[in-house]
């Protein structure tokens, strides 16, 4: 039996995943050395064991994991790597731990602990919220000593400026919606899920910002969907992220083997990107990177094309509204309508963001109760409502 073919018997499916991108030009999180980095995340679908993959796809170099430890509601179990407790993984490549006898529940909280005992930059990561320890080896304790320094603010390299609101939503989720990720946690996986769909989401800040995470909360522990998050802020679908900015990731249309079809037992995917494409020329990139609206509409095309050649289910989302950050430039607005124009006709299967959060008054920006500080992207309750209407797109779709 294939290594395959064992996994699809052991029901394997992912519960919680990140798009790794490269993050060696960001300056917000400084290296490791002799430090655990504790990442709490959110199960959209229960199993009977849990498995973590590692990535180590844009280091200069190997990185060394001392210790791996997982926990499920209280109950830490240290996991090893092919027999071992601790592993090397080469620049470039990712390493699965051996599966841990933890049972998870939809909805559930699952924490990751890995311990990194040697100089170790921040490289390969995405999630915006993780701790990290006093110095030492604290994989799988219970008390866990935070280094105690504030989290570092999320920079505009990232794309949100949250210096003027902090990165903690405000209890009535009118702040920043920052999800929980970190460094080199790639994929966590359950076995024994009986997954009868497994839908990525792919997409750039919105996307990455958490909607995802909230639609698998919102849908019935009996539907066993899980909904899994492969966004990244600043991401593009025609190009790859620009030298100064790295971060931004590999375009949609380059990451889609990756970080779509490598996604174990994928059903569906969601592309749901936000104006990178057309919003960043002119005003972060050079202005002859603007693609035309049917050059855009052929990168949606082929990403539609390239996910129905292996058999998934497409949904595409329409793009929220940008205003003020576009405000004096009407023919990116235009740009904004002719995409969704293109998508509620396309004969595809959509789901309207747009219409969920635009204002009534003013339909070129966001609904102040959905707005971020930056009323362009969504705060925390921008985000339940993209996860509603998600939700309710995967009924119609009988999942």
């Amino acid at each position: 039996m294939s290594a395959h073919e064992t996994e699809d018997a052991m029901g394997w499916a992912p519960t919680w995943t990140q798009a790794m991108t490269d993050c060696r030009g960001d300056d917000d999180e400084p290296p490791f050395d002799d430090v655990t980095v504790r990442m709490t995340v959110p199960a959209s679908i229960g199993g009977s064991q849990v498995r973590v993959e590692l990535s180590n796809r844009f280091a200069d170099g190997p990185v060394r994991i001392g210790r791996c430890a997982i926990g499920v509601g209280g109950q830490f179990a240290e996991v090893s790597f092919d027999g071992k407790p601790s592993t090397e993984i080469a620049a470039g490549e990712s390493r699965w731990s051996d599966p841990a006898d933890l049972a998870v529940s939809h909805r559930g909280q699952i924490v990751v602990d890995v311990y990194l005992p040697d100089p170790t930059p921040y490289a390969s990561a995405n999630g915006f919220t993780f701790d990290r320890s006093l110095p030492g080896d604290f994989a799988g304790s219970p008390e866990f000593p935070l280094e105690g320094l504030a989290p570092a603010e999320v920079e505009a390299s990232r794309e949100f400026r949250a210096t003027d609101a902090g990165t903690t939503p405000e209890p009535d989720g009118t702040g920043w919606s920052l999800p929980a990720g970190g460094p080199f946690l790639r994929t966590v996986e359950v076995a024994g899920a009986g997954a009868k769909a497994v839908v990525v989401c792919l997409g750039s800040s919105s996307t990455a910002m958490g909607w995802p995470q909230y639609t698998a909360a919102l849908l019935p522990t009996h539907a066993k969907v899980a909904v899994v998050n492969r966004g990244i802020a600043g991401n593009r679908i025609r190009l790859d992220a620009p030298e100064q900015t790295p971060s931004w990731g590999r375009a949609g249309l380059s990451r889609f083997d990756e970080d779509v079809l490598e996604t174990h037992g994928v059903t569906h995917l969601v592309i749901a990107y936000n104006s990178n494409d057309w919003g960043l020329p002119g005003r972060i990139t050079p202005l002859d990177e603007m693609p035309t609206v049917a050059q855009l509409i052929d990168g949606y095309r082929e990403l539609v094309e390239r996910a129905k050649e292996k058999g998934l289910t497409v949904v595409l989302a329409t793009v929220t509204p940008l205003g003020p950050e576009v405000a004096g430039e009407p023919g990116r607005e235009d740009f904004r309508l002719a995409v969704n124009e293109w998508i509620r006709t396309s004969g595809h299967e959509f789901v309207d963001f747009d219409a969920a959060t635009r204002s009534q008054a003013d339909p070129s920006r966001l609904e102040d109760e959905y707005a971020a500080p930056d009323h362009t992207h969504p705060n925390v309750r921008g985000s339940k409502r993209l996860a509603q209407v998600m939700a309710e797109a995967l009924a119609r779709l009988q999942l």
